[in-house]
């Protein structure tokens, strides 16, 4: 039974779907009016261009690569409006001072938790290419044209900007990108997603599972890419589990980190011609891989659901949810 009695917007009769549909257009609001504001603030601010010229940059940023790490910034920015400062804008008005101890605890066994999560995550990245295959190739029925169309579009836009974005121009850039595309995500996303999202939908819901997957798919479709749905929200669902195992949003920070930033890692290494393994294809790794990390990643997370997870007598943060 989860005791609301310290939660004072349930204590004046707020439900659990009120605070979802609250959640989601604060955050909505948080990208589209903090983080463009403060983007375009900082946007001014990095290149010095007139209002005109900047409008231009920002209207079609491809073309010009000499503001490729302005671009990058404004991105960081409007992501931290989106998926920091707005969900900790909810979270501080709905429960009050308690954001550490609730989201990040550092129980004894953090370290081979931490271990073992990073050998699951790595393990599953190799599985999913199976997912990120199919997911690229599906074919839609004819009376769904339409949609088709526009998601390959989209699909083909997001493609030409992740790749303007990730043309690494420098050593410093690239840890700029990592700072941007996983750290910023590591953790905002995860404190969006799976620490209040999942939560909440954990008392809609009732039944943990429902409230992991729904948060999963939440999770992928607000990123616009329909054909890298599936494998993204296995990769949510990972990281929900992982959350909801430990009670301790630090392990699915860490997994979310990992994944994006050896993404971007072997990104920069095959750009530099390092390695023939193009992290962008579509295509599934060979299945001599697939079966050995398939094995690694059920190793794993047996290892970790029966060895590393809390008790469920510990407290929850939901429980002031």
């Amino acid at each position: 039974m989860m005791d609301n009695s310290i939660n004072p917007l349930y204590a004046q009769g707020k439900n659990p779907w009120i605070l979802v549909i609250a959640l989601l257009g604060i955050t909505i609001g948080g990208i589209f009016l903090i983080g463009q504001v403060l983007a375009f603030v900082a946007a001014i601010m990095i290149s010095g261009l007139s209002l005109t010229e900047l409008m231009n940059v920002l209207a079609n940023p491809t073309a010009y690569p000499e503001q490729r790490m302005m671009i990058l910034i404004v991105q960081g920015v409007s992501s931290v409006g989106g998926f920091v400062i707005a969900p900790l804008i909810f979270y501080y008005t709905l429960v009050g001072n308690h954001i550490f101890r609730d989201f990040i605890q550092l129980p004894p066994n953090i370290i081979p938790t931490l271990v073992v999560a990073v050998v699951m995550v790595f393990s599953f990245m190799v599985v999913n290419t199976i997912f990120i295959e199919w997911n690229a190739n599906i074919e839609l029925p004819g009376f769904m044209a339409g949609f088709e169309q526009w998601a390959k579009n989209l699909e083909s836009s997001m493609e030409v900007l992740t790749s303007y974005l990730t043309d690494f121009e420098s050593t410093q850039y690239f840890f700029l990108a990592i700072f941007i595309i996983a750290v910023i995500p590591g953790i905002g996303e995860e404190l969006l997603f799976r620490g209040l999202l999942q939560n909440l939908l954990r008392r809609i819901f009732k039944n943990d599972h429902v409230a992991v997957w729904v948060a999963a798919i939440i999770f992928s479709a607000i990123h616009f890419q329909f054909y890298g749905f599936v494998p993204r929200m296995l990769l949510g669902a990972l990281f929900g589990y992982l959350y909801l195992w430990t009670n301790n949003l630090l392990v699915p920070m860490v997994a979310h980190f990992l994944n994006n930033g050896f993404s971007l890692f072997a990104l920069y290494v095959y750009k530099k011609g390092l390695t023939d393994i193009d992290v962008e294809s579509t295509e599934a790794l060979p299945t001599v891989y697939i079966i050995f990390f398939s094995a690694l990643f059920a190793v794993s997370l047996f290892y970790f659901k029966n060895y590393l997870t809390i008790s469920n007598s510990d407290e929850r943060l939901d429980s002031r949810l």
